[in-house]
């Protein structure tokens, strides 16, 4: 089974009806272990259409099926490293490329330009 972590435009899309692509994965759930990190988590729950308690919910129930990896120090030691060499722009991107890097999952994600320079992560 495939370990792909699913980056927050993937998320903010399917919410929004515009899930061709996470759909995908979340129906082959036997080739597929689908996974957030806490910065995706953070990422997609600071949406401002987020303003009533129900669509809180419903937001935490559609991140619940997601696996969590956690991130540390390592990640954090990783990030700086991708930062510094000018692999990544962002400290978010960075944070989500550390765990993919470090825990060797793919990452699934439409913005591939934020990503492109990092050696050795695989994109889907």
């Amino acid at each position: 089974m495939k370990r792909v972590l699913v980056d927050t435009n993937i998320l903010i899309d399917f919410s929004k009806g515009k899930g061709e692509l996470l759909e995908k994965y979340l129906l082959g759930k036997d080739k597929w272990e689908l996974w957030v990190n806490p910065v995706v988590v953070a990422e997609f729950l600071n949406d401002k259409w987020l303003t009533t308690k129900v669509k809180q919910k419903k937001a935490e129930e559609f991140i619940d099926l997601f696996k969590c990896v956690d991130i540390n120090k390592k990640e954090g030691i990783k990030t700086g490293e991708l930062i510094r060499s000018g692999q990544i722009d962002y400290l978010g991107d960075g944070m989500i490329a550390s765990s993919c890097l470090i825990n060797k999952i793919l990452l699934l994600t439409r913005n591939k330009k934020h990503f492109c320079r990092v050696k050795g992560l695989r994109l889907l």
